[in-house]
């Protein structure tokens, strides 16, 4: 059992936070404030895939973190939410079913999504980052969304991205339009996920594999003690969900992990 821990956590290693050093960042922000295109030439040598997309403002505002508001200690989670909507950036509907200290039980609205499987994070970044970008059959761009929800733990890995309103409607009972088709359909698929009920735990910084399984193991252990029953096979099951800009510094990040609750059983 500790074997199969240990290689769990390896398969989302440091790596995946690629060119995410704090010198790194450092460098990256020095250069953007001598020169925007320096900037840019920089991140774009770290990190092709995070500007597939996006624009070098877009981003230089995840650098810098102009165009997400800063994760804030304490504060709750649909005061989060509010704060991106604030900002453009939709957010799936949830209810919260219950709540404990540093935890929530969550039943989210059907998700439309798209999804792709990934070996490092920017591989996938790229393959959902160009589909919303407007490689799909109508060549069109779509608003941003949040969060972007891995699951770490498959075989292979694999990453999903929540489709905006009218696909994921934002009221969370109007009926959802199809999304379009994804060009590379061979590698990106999309569909509409059931309603989802979780349990959260939210924790700021960097994802790495020793904080990823040590906030969802305190998760599961809270849940557990609160007579909250785990779903089958919901540790293999684990979800990160990431708010942020691959860019974003750490102390502006909010991070997620889920892992799937039956109330009923």
């Amino acid at each position: 059992a500790a074997a199969a821990h240990k290689q769990q956590r390896a398969r989302i290693a440091p790596r995946d936070e690629i060119a995410m050093s704090p010198a790194i960042v450092a460098l990256s922000a020095l250069l953007g404030l001598l020169t925007p295109i320096a900037g840019v030439q920089l991140a774009s040598r770290l990190a092709p895939h995070a500007i597939r997309s996006h624009s070098p403002n877009m981003l230089f505002d995840g650098l810098f973190g102009k165009a997400e508001p800063a994760f804030t200690d304490g504060e709750s989670n649909e005061a989060m939410r509010k704060r991106y909507l604030e900002v453009g950036i939709q957010i799936p509907l949830y209810e919260v079913l219950r709540e404990g200290d540093g935890w929530e039980v969550r039943r989210y609205q059907p998700l439309a999504v798209a999804e792709c499987d990934y070996d490092k994070r920017p591989e996938g970044y790229e393959l959902l980052g160009g589909y919303a970008g407007g490689e799909n059959e109508f060549g069109i761009s779509m608003p941003r969304t949040a969060p972007c929800v891995m699951q770490p733990s498959r075989e292979p890995k694999r990453m999903m991205w929540v489709l905006p309103t009218p696909h994921t409607p934002l009221d969370g009972v109007g009926e959802p339009a199809p999304p379009p088709k994804p060009q590379a359909d061979d590698l990106v698929a999309t569909r509409v996920l059931p309603p989802l009920v979780v349990g959260v735990a939210r924790f700021s910084g960097y994802a790495v594999p020793d904080v990823v399984y040590d906030s969802a193991g305190a998760l599961a252990k809270a849940l557990v003690a609160n007579g909250i029953k785990l779903a089958p096979g919901a540790a293999a099951d684990l979800m990160l969900a990431q708010y942020n800009e691959l860019f974003s510094l750490p102390w502006q990040r909010d991070n997620e992990v889920w892992l799937r609750v039956d109330l009923d059983g």
